[in-house]
């Protein structure tokens, strides 16, 4: 015999939950009481039964009745109480024990049709010693209600019989009056003020997780504890007087805090329980009666930690007060985006609990056994209880999101603010420190600073005059089966060097080269440099308008070039040699002195506005860079390096210096050739050319290459310019013998600063790192203040050093902005300031993660788009990605490895990786990427998704469902959300769904034969999308 109620609020969500996960652990309760004393077993069975007797909720399970869920009340329920017996364990190990046996029991699933939803059990340790535990679903049942538990427990062991005072009702009788009272005028008035609390808030909290968040969110959790001592704890009190508010409000400041700062969030939601008893008529009675409060705490200004925790007071004296709105109701009434991703409005929460108290059982000692299932619920979860004379901090995480060291590290950024906020409440809170002063060494001076060598005294043109009285037989340069000794190279530098004193350029002058690849162009190099001077390559290719602005800018002293271009590119008034014609007897000159400071060379970068900027660098850092390569790579007298970087970017003069100053030689690449992978591969093999350097796009294109195994000489493989994404890591080492370098570095701070050694074996993430800095050059990881910020967590990567540019030529104001104050330097000290996302690694290493200005905002979602570049890399059909927002979708361009690949496969399983928001709506399928004249990937030339060229998940065909599939699809979906001609692109939430009514429509659609569910429905919320699903599902 059993009846059937309305399901709470509460229950619908838990109930929901349960469909769409088909059944979890999350959401099991557990108590485990030790009882210590001569146990009355059979008292306590029959007091077990008296309570689960006198509350109807504990003998409650759920049926659904056309797809809403309601409780099924059955009149009795015999409880079981097995009793294990561990006293043939070893004394020392039975409480352990007995422990991981509750802990199991909690791992053991509820089946909501079918009950019960209560299970106790206990365990025997000795002839007076016993665990006894409680593990129920919270559906029936809460914390507070588990103390009610015990309390009822406690009145009536021994003696079952003791009366207790009437329950003034039941739960479902509740949940009908919670109903009632939500539809009333007052319940109505407190959600459109939630309503209008919540509008606008962002849709999910970007933490820097240590795994990316999955398609699907599970709930393998863990746990860790964090003491808080009694001094903190006496401060966290008086703190709370002194500003009228309470340690919850003071304790939840300091967590949006850190919050904030680990995820550049000014605008969060935190979850928060509250115990929703709002009648003292429903304080008697066991069920799931806690809310949850979405609290929305707004950070933005320059508060100090004082003005903030006022907010934050007024925040939760609001929320508290709408209390009895429940979350579901919440979640529906803002139309919020449904993702299986993540959960919607809050992914963190926060709650401090009062003191537990242990029920009192005549003759017996009770307390409590410590479990923790390793579930959760949110993405992460502080918890913070009093403990002794001081509190303990709890933090449960998504395992699938943190790792153990993380979540150590959030705990220990956590007492480090917490602590700086409660000695000076008066301070900003962007002020407050996250890292403690050994973990501020760490990154500021241990990891971000390599220890000057001080090798930069000499410039690089006179270490290669000392190679060159060395070796002056050996080949220097070699160029398409010609060639030029060390001997040769110095007396065509010299020619040149002596025409540039005849023609009157002074030292200190800038001197401007316009030279095809060949062999004038490294002594033409040399010249400059031993005139004391710096150079400024243009390229030949560049248009004469554009090089005429560019040499007008620069107020070049003379200009470099061939007797063939000399016409096309050279201004009025300037001096120009055509260096390809100069012959005769020349008088060598001694090098002029320069100093460290003194230019080396002027390279243009692109700037924000369309005009190049003109970066100069020093001396100094150029010969920085010159001996830490060498360092680094060991070069000998026997290497031969490929040049074919153009030397308008700053790769090029590594590759054109650094050999000549060891001995080497330097195979220099026709004009166009560093285009073309097949020539390259013949040149490698003809030249036996040891050291090349690529970008990753080329180097992708490169490995391409059918015979590659001709390029047998190859030793040193050297990257940079651009991301490099561990599935090519993996190819280059396994297609050639090579040690592979990922450098990264800008042209403002001497071409490269930090360096990473590629090793074989699959990597830690998707992208290599970009390593450690190199000797000389410092590396900053800091947020918007300029502080430094903890492992793990994003910021923009600062410059210093020996390595830094002077600025930019003729910018003063632009120099000021990228060229800051260093804040842990000393007086005329200066940062870089790179633009560049990154993060530190746990060992001190650094990630490289994209542009601050590539990042995307889409529907309030911040997306990186490098996280789904790397999940289009990792699947086996394609070789490249990018991603790119077009209009107001996402488009994925790809490079297809294998010819007849179907995209809508890949979004396909685009699906099951990533959240929904990052699935791309289209996606592109090109021949080639548009790269810049360096070979990096020109995102601005990506072509807009054409009809004929992408596949699209919402292809503008007929709105109109397709097929008969569709047809009964779109009928019961209008039938649940009570709208016509829904189309066959029309998402399911946006046109007002919800996850009840995801319920209702499973259940129709079963009904019509169609085998579908919660999961299948938040996975493919439009029409089009789950017929196509449902297809290949009775296909295969």
């Amino acid at each position: 015999m059993s009846d059937t109620a309305p399901a709470s609020f509460a229950q619908r969500r838990l109930w929901f939950l349960d469909q769409f996960t088909g059944g979890n652990t999350a959401y099991n309760l557990v108590s485990a009481l030790r009882l210590t004393g001569p146990l009355d077993v059979p008292a306590l069975h029959r007091a077990l039964q008296a309570v689960v007797d006198r509350h109807d909720v504990l003998r409650t399970t759920f049926t659904a009745v056309d797809g809403e869920p309601r409780q099924r009340i059955a009149a009795e329920l015999r409880v079981e109480l097995p009793l294990t017996d561990l006293r043939g364990l070893p004394a020392e190990q039975r409480a352990a024990r007995a422990a991981a046996l509750v802990e199991a029991d909690t791992m053991d699933e509820f089946d909501l049709a079918t009950g019960p939803l209560l299970r106790t059990a206990l365990y025997r340790l000795g002839e007076q010693e016993h665990v006894f535990s409680v593990v129920c679903h919270h559906a029936i049942n809460d914390g507070w209600s588990m103390g009610r538990f015990h309390l009822e427990l406690s009145a009536l062991y021994p003696d079952a019989g003791t009366r207790l005072d009437p329950l003034p009702m039941q739960f479902a009788e509740y949940a009908e009056r919670e109903r009632a009272a939500l539809e009333g005028p007052q319940g109505r008035a407190a959600l459109a003020r939630v309503r209008e609390r919540l509008t606008g808030a962002p849709a999910v909290l970007e933490l820097p997780t240590t795994h990316p968040r999955p398609a699907v969110q599970g709930f393998a959790g863990a746990v860790h504890e964090l003491r808080l001592d009694a001094e903190l704890w006496q401060r966290v009190l008086s703190t709370a007087r002194a500003n009228r508010a309470t340690p919850f409000m003071t304790l939840l400041t300091a967590f949006a805090v850190q919050l904030s700062r680990l995820s550049g969030a000014r605008d969060l939601v935190i979850g928060s329980p509250a115990a929703g008893r709002t009648s003292s008529a429903v304080e008697p009675l066991i069920g799931m009666f806690v809310n949850t409060l979405p609290l929305r705490l707004d950070l933005t200004g320059e508060p100090t930690f004082a003005e903030l925790l006022l907010r934050t007071r007024r925040t939760a004296l609001a929320a508290f007060a709408d209390q009895g709105v429940p979350l579901e109701q919440v979640v529906t009434e803002l139309q919020l985006d449904r993702t299986p991703s993540h959960d919607p409005l809050f992914q963190v929460m926060f709650a401090l609990q009062q003191h537990a108290t242990a029920p009192e059982l005549p003759g017996i000692t009770v307390g409590f056994l410590p479990v923790r299932p390793p579930t959760v619920f949110t993405d992460l979860w502080l918890d913070i209880r009093p403990h002794g004379d001081g509190a303990l901090a709890v933090f449960r995480y998504r395992t699938e999101l943190f790792d153990a060291p993380t979540v150590a590290r959030l705990a220990e950024q956590y007492r480090t603010l917490l602590d700086a906020a409660l000695t000076d409440p008066q301070q900003r809170v962007a002020d407050l420190p996250l890292l403690d002063d050994r973990q501020t060494e760490q990154v500021l001076r241990e990891w971000g600073r390599s220890a000057p060598e001080h090798r930069w005294d000499v410039p690089v043109h006179e270490l290669i005059d000392r190679q060159i009285a060395l070796t002056p037989g050996r080949t220097a340069v070699a160029f398409e089966g010609t060639g030029l000794s060390y001997l040769e190279l110095a007396e065509r530098t010299g020619r040149i060097a002596a025409r540039l004193a005849e023609q009157g350029v002074r030292p200190g002058s800038l001197v401007a080269l316009c030279l095809p690849r060949g062999l004038d162009l490294v002594p033409a190099i040399l010249a400059v440099l031993r005139s004391g001077c710096a150079y400024l390559p243009l390229s030949p290719e560049d248009p004469p308008e554009r090089l005429a602005r560019l040499l007008g800018r620069s107020g070049a002293a003379g200009l470099l070039t061939t007797a063939e271009l000399a016409g096309a590119v050279a201004p009025q008034g300037l001096p120009v040699l055509a260096v390809d014609t100069l012959t005769g007897p020349f008088t060598p000159g001694e090098p002029v002195p320069v100093s460290p400071d003194d230019l080396a060379y002027v390279i243009h970068t692109s700037g924000s506005t369309g005009e190049p900027k003109a970066v100069g660098v020093p001396h100094r850092g150029l010969a920085n860079r010159v001996r830490t390569l060498q360092d680094s790579q060991q070069l000998t007298p026997e290497d031969r390096v490929l040049q074919k970087t153009p030397y308008t970017f700053d790769v090029s003069v590594q590759e054109l210096l650094w050999p000549l100053t060891l001995g080497a030689t330097l195979v220099v690449a026709a004009p166009g050739g560093h285009r073309d992978p097949a020539y390259l591969v013949e040149l490698i093999e003809r030249e036996a050319v040891t050291t090349v350097h690529f970008v990753p796009p080329m180097l992708e294109a490169f490995l391409g290459e059918p015979d590659l195994e001709r390029c047998g000489t190859l030793r040193r493989v050297l990257c940079s310019g651009q991301a490099l994404p561990t599935p090519l890591v993996e190819r280059c080492l396994s297609r050639l013998p090579v040690r592979l370098t990922n450098f990264y570095g800008p042209t403002e701070a001497s071409i490269e600063v930090t360096e990473w050694d590629c090793r074989p074996g699959p990597g830690r993430q998707a992208m290599a790192p970009i390593g450690r800095p190199i000797p000389g050059a410092q590396t900053y990881v800091l947020d918007a203040e300029l502080r430094p910020v903890p492992v793990g967590v994003a910021g923009e990567l600062y410059l210093g050093g020996v390595v830094l540019a002077r600025g930019y030529l003729g910018r003063p104001d632009l120099t000021a902005d990228r060229f800051v104050p260093h804040p842990f330097g000393g007086p005329g000290d200066r940062l870089y300031r790179t633009g560049d996302l990154v993060r530190w690694q746990a060992d001190g290493t650094i990630d490289f993660l994209g542009r601050n200005d590539h990042q995307l905002k889409l529907r309030g979602f911040r997306i990186e788009p490098g996280e789904i570049e790397n999940a289009l890399r990792a699947q086996p059909e394609v070789r490249d990605a990018v991603v790119a927002l077009t209009g107001d979708a996402l488009t994925g361009y790809l490079l297809l490895g294998e010819p007849g690949t179907d995209p809508a496969v890949l979004r396909e399983r685009l699906r099951d990786q990533l959240p929904r928001h990052m699935v791309p709506t289209h996606l592109m399928v090109l021949p080639a990427f548009p790269v810049t004249a360096s070979g990096k990937v020109d995102r601005a030339a990506l072509p807009l998704p054409t009809a004929a060229a992408l596949v699209d998940a919402t292809v503008e065909q007929a709105a109109e469902p397709a097929d008969e599939l569709e047809r009964t699809l779109a009928r019961i979906w209008g039938e649940v959300l009570g709208v016509t001609g829904i189309g066959r692109d029309d998402d399911f939430f946006g046109i007002g769904g919800d996850s009840l009514k995801s319920t209702q429509v499973v259940h129709r659609a079963r009904e019509a034969g169609l085998t579908v569910s919660v999961s299948l429905l938040f996975h493919h919320p439009t029409i089009a999308e789950l017929a196509e699903r449902l297809r290949r599902e009775t296909a295969a």
